[in-house]
């Protein structure tokens, strides 16, 4: 035992801790919490004011909750030219205001209400790819008709 030396052990938690406090004026600290309120549902969320504001610059000024930044994407992504973020942003508040006015209140007349709306837009989507053109209808039948007794000269 004469030939062995004790060492000290030192653990990687204590390293790290000893980091930690070393560098513990460089540590950015955690921003305040505030309360944000979605311009579309009225969700209202806990968030960073950075955070806030960087949604804010994305929806042109407006707070909006994920659920409805992904239906505002949905909505500029439906549309055949592109449309502006407030455009899509208010025409979402506005289907979210119907939605809780007619859906909420009367469930069942509103399922009918929306069944209606889909069969017809069904409809017109079939119409438009059955007859590409214009809507000019027949007003005789659309056989062609050949006359036998027209004398040649």
């Amino acid at each position: 035992m004469s030939g062995q030396v004790l060492r000290k052990v030192v653990s990687d938690i204590s390293v790290e801790i000893n980091k930690i406090e070393k560098d513990f004026d460089n540590i950015c600290t955690i921003d305040e919490v505030t309360l944000a309120e979605c311009e579309c549902c009225g969700l209202r969320e806990e968030c960073t004011q950075a955070y806030i504001e960087r949604i804010k610059d994305s929806y042109s000024g407006k707070w909006v909750c994920g659920l409805c930044s992904e239906a505002v994407k949905e909505g500029l992504k439906r549309g055949s030219s592109p449309v502006a973020i407030e455009e899509a942003v208010s025409s979402h508040k506005k289907f979210y205001r119907e939605f809780n006015n007619s859906t909420r209140l009367n469930p069942k007349l509103s399922f009918t209400m929306a069944m209606r709306s889909i069969a017809r837009r069904s409809h017109e989507n079939k119409e438009k790819k059955q007859y590409p053109m214009s809507k000019i209808s027949r007003s005789s039948s659309c056989a062609p008709r050949i006359d036998f007794t027209m004398k040649q000269s």
